[in-house]
């Protein structure tokens, strides 16, 4: 059996048996380095990556069980959830709710089977990551938990009650003031993120205009754009040097609005199909 140089992907359920005879042969050190040089990086897409996950991880660590190398296929498992973290952890922290939802939503089905494929031990280690995961892991959470339908996952039940936990939390949270503009955000830490920072702050400030050269009035776009604030930025090209008008929008209430309320939905459907696993401890 060729063993190098092959990415991961390109392993499947059909090699499990010659895996096992060549892990048995040639000792734990020698197939740790040998799984682990085919995760690494560049040796593979995120699109090849999630499928193989997805179609091909649960049944090769199947065969390896079965081929008797259990160890085999937690090495397997473990680099698979290594990656699976680093993406989850990207996507988690993406401000733009257009850009990390669907990518967040893609990686819920990997989830799902790389949980099937992990031993007691992994899968309580992947499980209690999830739940210290930011609330935008639901975007994954739930999608996954809609995948998982009706099917018997072991170790599940701790991401039930944090989903529940973290959507009851999301629901309760009483209507923004019509008079409250405030939008917290902590930017790069120069002066014209503070500057942007203590305009975004104020409760009663709604237009902002600040003359700002182009360098500066570039950074400020920057920023507003990357963390998708609430905020209309033009420049009003007169005098030197020109003036950046920032008006805070009334996408500020709507998406409070709109995350109440999704979180309402989402805890409905949790609790009618989840709901002893909801309230267990």
């Amino acid at each position: 059996m060729l063993l190098e140089p092959f990415r991961v992907e390109m392993i499947t359920r059909d090699h499990a048996e010659r895996l096992a005879m060549a892990a048995e042969r040639y000792g734990p050190a020698w197939t740790r380095e040998v799984i682990e040089g085919w995760f690494r990086e560049g040796h593979h897409s995120t699109a090849d990556r999630s499928e193989w996950i997805n179609d091909g991880l649960p049944g090769l660590c199947q065969g390896l069980c079965t081929a008797g190398r259990p160890e085999a296929a937690r090495l397997l498992a473990a680099r698979a959830w290594h990656w699976m973290d680093g993406r989850l952890r990207l996507w988690i922290t993406t401000a733009r709710g257009e850009i990390r939802r669907p990518q967040l939503e893609l990686l819920s089905s990997p989830l799902v089977k790389l949980l099937e494929a992990a031993d007691d031990t992994l899968r309580e280690e992947i499980t209690g990551a999830l739940c210290e995961y930011e609330d935008t892991v639901l975007e994954c959470l739930i999608p996954a938990l809609k995948f998982v339908g009706a099917r018997s996952i072991a170790g599940l039940d701790a991401v039930v009650r944090d989903c529940a936990q973290r959507l009851r939390a999301m629901a309760d949270q009483p209507p923004r003031d019509e008079d409250d503009w405030s939008i917290p955000w902590t930017g790069c830490g120069c002066g014209l993120c503070d500057t942007l920072a203590a305009f975004l702050g104020s409760r009663s400030r709604q237009v902002f205009e600040w003359p700002l050269a182009t360098e500066g009035r570039r950074h400020v776009h920057a920023q507003i754009d990357s963390a998708g604030l609430p905020v209309r930025h033009q420049t009003r090209r007169q005098g030197r040097p020109y003036t950046l008008v920032l008006t805070k929008t009334g996408e500020l209430f709507t998406r409070a609005t709109n995350a109440r309320h999704k979180a309402t939905i989402d805890l409905a459907w949790l609790m009618s199909m989840w709901g002893g696993a909801s309230e267990r401890t």
